[in-house]
Order: structure tokens, then sequence, then C-alpha cells
């Protein structure tokens, strides 16, 4: 595969199937609800961070007998498509990097579809901070003590193997295993994941993206009759 930059940019993201995304925030608002919410945050961020001139964007889909329906969803943006690899989060996020590395690109980053807050600029920031020289690694700090980026200038399996995740520990404890294992990092702004009703300010939204807001708004005041029961 042939490339115009040195980054890659990976974004995680999966099939918007009620009960399979978003379950925190279905038991809130219900399942159906929690999906479209998904659907529509996902496809900002797929929006917003494909076809980039400074880096290739990299969609690594869950689950991968759901890869029809993602090329019907996705299809259109300028990016590649790989399915997850892996049992653990862990381990398809090693596997992503390591497909990464192993396709010639020396910076390469990975973004979720929980923070809607994450700018270009963001992600322009992290590849400036590990192309410069003095940095091997980039994080991103959530709210909820997780990270939203993690960017990465080699290959290491340190910051993924035995991972608790889902704890408000990732962040903190991704930071212990990059200094035992000798990786210079940079720490980023601190933004808010959506992983619960209570994570979701409209207000923030709006000034993100308007339209992104508006969308969101209408998903979360339709009505629930016959659409579907809490996750």
């Amino acid at each position: 595969m042939s490339q115009k930059n040195d980054n890659a940019l990976i974004v995680f993201l999966k099939y918007p199937e009620m009960k399979k995304v978003k379950t925190r925030l279905g038991k809130n608002i219900g399942a159906w609800q929690a999906a479209e919410f998904y659907r529509e945050t996902a496809s900002f961020v797929a929006d917003s961070f494909s076809g980039s001139k400074e880096w290739k964007t990299f969609f690594f889909y869950t689950p991968q007998e759901r890869k029809k329906e993602i090329f019907e969803w996705l299809g259109d943006r300028d990016a590649s498509f790989f399915a997850q690899e892996g049992e653990s989060l862990g381990q398809r996020m090693s596997h992503a990097f390591a497909k990464c590395f192993s396709l010639g690109f020396r910076n390469v980053v990975i973004i979720g579809t929980d923070c809607v807050m994450i700018t270009e600029e963001d992600v322009e920031t992290a590849f400036s901070l590990l192309s410069g020289g003095k940095f091997e690694a980039v994080l991103g700090p959530a709210t909820d003590g997780g990270y939203y980026l993690l960017g990465l200038c080699r290959e290491t399996d340190a910051v993924f193997q035995d991972m608790r995740w889902s704890t408000s520990r990732v962040f903190k404890e991704t930071e212990k295993r990059m200094g035992e294992n000798g990786l210079r990092h940079a720490v980023m702004r601190e933004l808010a994941d959506i992983d619960e009703e209570k994570d979701i300010s409209i207000e923030d939204i709006m000034r993100r993206d308007t339209e992104l807001a508006r969308r969101l708004t209408r998903v979360l005041s339709k009505n629930q009759k016959n659409k579907g029961q809490s996750a």
C-alpha cells in the first residue's frame, strides 16, 4: 500500500447494532436510542478524520461479519478498512498498531468514537509530538480515567497486555508502563468520553459542531414506543 506521509490514524469503531454498542448509555436512554446515538457520533468521527492530507486514516471495525454493512455505512469515506483481530481490546489495539507499522508508517495514533470533542488540531498535535524526536508516545487523557487518544512511534505491547480496560486506572497505568519501558511520552489536554447519559452535554457539543448537536438532540428526543427496550 502506498502512502503520502509517515502518519497513520486508526479509528476503532463498531457496527451500530442495538444492545451491542453504548450499553451503559442504553441503560439510561434505551437500547434503540443508544444505538442511534452511537451511529451519529461514529459517523461524525469518521467524517472528521478521514480524507486528511496530514495522515492516512484506517477504520478498524468490529464485528468482522458486519463487513458489508460497515462498507454500506462508511465506505464512501477516504479511508482503508480492516477488521479488528484479537480477543481482548488490548490484543485488537496491538494488532492494529502492528498492521500500520508493517505498512511503513512511522507515527501511529489511535482514537475511538466515544469522544466527539477531539478535533483535527488535537490529532495534528499528536503527530507533531511524535515526529519531533523528543517523544515516543503521546496520550490524551479522558475525564473518566481512561484515554481518548494514544500515539506511538515504535511498536510495543507493553501498553496493551493484561490491561484492566474500562476502569478509572487505565490512563495512570498506561503512563506507568510507558515509564517502565523507557517510552518518553507527552500528555495532551483532557477531554470527556460519552459513556452514560450524565456525560452528554449538548451545549459543549454545540461548540464542537452545531449540526452534530442538532442530530443528537433529535435522537435523544425521539419517542421510544416500539423502538426497543433498554440494554
